[in-house]
């Protein structure tokens, strides 16, 4: 009998900590949701995406340069 009260207790007391973090996550979220935020996130992301566009044309160029050289160590060049 106790040991279901006792997990019925933990569990209440799990539920009300992983509450509070939820909230207080929320409300730091919250306060990040400004135009500057916005606009900054925007600016990441943006970066982010010419960096991996810049480093995908720097391995299709790599790959072309390998089979040039393979061409020419095989002798086929």
């Amino acid at each position: 009998m106790f040991t279901r009260l006792r997990w019925f207790l933990y569990g209440v007391m799990v539920s009300v900590l992983i509450g509070a973090m939820v909230i207080k996550r929320a409300r730091s979220m919250k306060e990040r949701l400004d135009a500057e935020g916005v606009a900054r996130v925007a600016a990441s992301y943006g970066a982010d995406m010419v960096e991996a566009a810049g480093r995908a044309l720097q391995r299709s160029a790599r790959r072309g340069e390998l089979t040039v050289v393979e061409d020419v160590v095989e002798g086929n060049a």
